[in-house]
């Protein structure tokens, strides 16, 4: 049983390796909220992302957005909001492959850490 679990776990975490890029920590400076999606921009240039997401639309991305439909959006949205109001830091954790924000053009949000 032990066993199952642990290879559970690392195959969990080589997924999340394989499939998520990481923005460097920055402050939240601005959240653009539509009817179906929330868009953060992270202050200070701070964007760790250089790959190519959503179709060569967003190389060097100034947003990362979640979408309403995602199942854990009112939690994703209230932490944002969060750290934005306590001035936190933030990382924000995007699959490259699925795009969300206005017109889909941003890197989806899958994750988010507060720091500080």
């Amino acid at each position: 049983m032990i066993k199952k679990v642990i290879t559970g776990i690392c195959a969990l975490l080589m997924t999340t390796q394989a499939f998520a890029d990481k923005t460097k920590g920055g402050k939240i400076d601005s959240l653009y909220v539509g009817n179906y999606w929330t868009q953060v921009h992270i202050s200070r240039g701070t964007l760790a992302i250089d790959t190519n997401h959503c179709g060569d639309k967003s190389k060097t991305p100034a947003y990362f957005a979640i979408n309403t439909t995602h199942p854990n959006y009112n939690v994703l949205h209230s932490t944002l909001m969060a750290a934005q109001f306590a001035n936190k830091t933030v990382k924000l954790f995007v699959d490259g492959d699925d795009c969300a924000g206005q017109n889909n053009n941003y890197p989806r949000i899958t994750h988010i850490w507060v720091t500080e």
